[in-house]
């Protein structure tokens, strides 16, 4: 008995420490679930926030997190993502709000120089109107055929005046319009900058979605004034310059003897089969019934008369010009007298080869060509000759256009140095053409000195490329 009852006591632990193994290994496996789904939650988690808590809503803690501190602690993960590119509101206003509110000061300075320079050209020229006689001639500068007139002395001195005080309009305009176009410049690349910092995806695209900046408006209007100005520039340039180019063809240009045309231009009779030879001045020798022999000997006299322009040039500034006691407006006065002669001299000679083209058109009455391969030639002579005057024409427009460049060194002379300016005096000193026609005038009876008037009045108007007298103009 002993021996059962003490069996079954110990049977009945036995099975009393199963039961308590069972529920503890029970508890410890849910425990290490519990665990297991925790840690997972906190792994979660701790790539996010470090600084958060396991949780069911440890999720979105982290989302919150990767846009910047949402606790204000630990603020590592707000540093790193703005490093990498995503900015968050708050740190793009605090960026831009001194940059805008420096170029709202810099726009407000362009627009008190501009609206100074413009006074102060309008009080200039509400000046230069009411000088004597100068209401008359801007009732000329406004004419359509203003260019085309011949200028009396005075005239021509108010359009010199008229022409320096627009020139140096155009500079001061084209000085503030380049300073407000670098600002403009400077503030579409900080623009640019700020977008690409922005936005990492379809970069190319945002690049060029803005081309306006703070600057955009006053620069519009600068370059508008700018431009207008120097419309009126090219206009005063070309009456000016044409004065001069008439004056110095009928006056000043050495004599020029055109070539004679072969002889069938004329209608006579005409020997394809001639042997007759004609030579140029330098011995070379030109079958007289080639068409395109009378085109190079006209070109080869026309060659050697243009070199005769440089010694008139220094006869009639040794009788007419008064240099100014500064040299380089000395220097400046005479490039524009040597621009201008050879100008002159360019007119007369494209003039020379568009007149022999016109006689030489097959299509004129007076022509009696009726070979078709003489006609072919003549027809090849015409084209050559139109070549050679049109080149005539686009150097001249060179001429005139260094006649412009020069004429608005010396308006940005007069800025730089107002107290050492230059202004034309009324007897057109810097002129000696000018000087010259007035007193040749002078000299003759009036009726003469009219009928040499109403001989340039027919010169054709010279500068024709007006647009190459421009210079540098400002751009939109």
């Amino acid at each position: 008995k002993t021996s059962s009852a003490a069996g079954r006591r110990k049977q009945k632990v036995k099975e009393q420490h199963a039961a308590q193994a069972e529920s503890v290994s029970t508890r410890v496996s849910a425990a290490a679930e519990d665990q297991e789904v925790a840690s997972r939650g906190r792994a979660r988690h701790r790539t996010r926030a470090p600084d958060t808590r396991a949780g069911t809503g440890g999720s979105q803690k982290g989302v919150k997190a990767s846009l910047g501190p949402s606790d204000g602690k630990g603020g590592q993960d707000g540093d790193v993502t703005v490093m990498s590119g995503k900015v968050t509101k708050n740190p793009v206003e605090k960026t831009s709000r001194p940059l805008s509110v420096g170029y709202d000061a810099m726009v407000a300075s362009l627009q008190d120089k501009y609206l100074s320079i413009v006074a102060a050209y309008e009080t200039r020229l509400r000046m230069f109107q009411a000088e004597p006689g100068v209401k008359c001639f801007m009732d000329l500068v406004d004419s359509p055929a203003f260019h085309e007139r011949l200028f009396s002395p005075v005239e021509f001195h108010l359009l010199t005046k008229l022409l320096l005080l627009n020139e140096e309009f155009v500079c001061q305009l084209d000085s503030l319009c380049a300073v407000a176009r670098g600002l403009h410049m400077k503030a579409l690349e900080q623009s640019r900058a700020e977008r690409l910092h922005k936005f990492t995806v379809d970069a190319k695209a945002k690049r060029g979605a803005t081309k306006t900046s703070p600057f955009s408006s006053i620069l519009s209007m600068i370059s508008a004034r700018g431009r207008a100005a120097h419309d009126v520039s090219i206009r005063l340039l070309r009456a000016e310059t044409t004065q001069r180019c008439k004056i110095i063809s009928l006056l000043h240009m050495p004599p020029f003897r055109e070539a004679v045309l072969p002889s069938f231009v004329k209608g006579e009779a005409y020997d394809p089969d001639s042997d007759e030879i004609l030579y140029t001045s330098e011995g070379v020798t030109l079958r007289a019934a080639d068409p395109l022999s009378g085109v190079e000997l006209l070109r080869d006299q026309l060659q050697h008369w243009l070199p005769l322009v440089a010694p008139a040039v220094a006869a009639v500034e040794t009788q007419w010009w008064i240099p100014p006691s500064d040299p380089d407006e000395a220097k400046r006065q005479h490039e524009r007298t040597e621009a201008v002669f050879h100008a002159a001299a360019l007119f007369v000679t494209s003039n020379a080869f568009k007149n022999a083209a016109e006689q030489w058109k097959t299509s004129s009455p007076e022509m009696t060509v009726s070979d078709p391969d003489l006609k072919a030639k003549v027809e090849t002579a015409v084209l050559r000759l139109r070549s050679y005057s049109e080149e005539a024409v686009q150097q001249m427009g060179q001429q005139l256009k260094l006649y412009a460049q020069s004429f608005r060194q010396t308006a940005r002379a007069n800025l730089r140095n107002p107290q050492n300016r230059w202004d034309p005096l009324p007897d057109s000193s810097h002129a000696p053409d000018i000087r010259g026609a007035t007193e040749y005038e002078a000299r003759n009876a009036p009726g003469e000195s009219a009928a040499a008037k109403e001989q340039a009045t027919t010169v054709a108007d010279v500068p024709k490329t007006q647009d190459d007298q421009g210079g540098d103009g400002p751009a939109s």
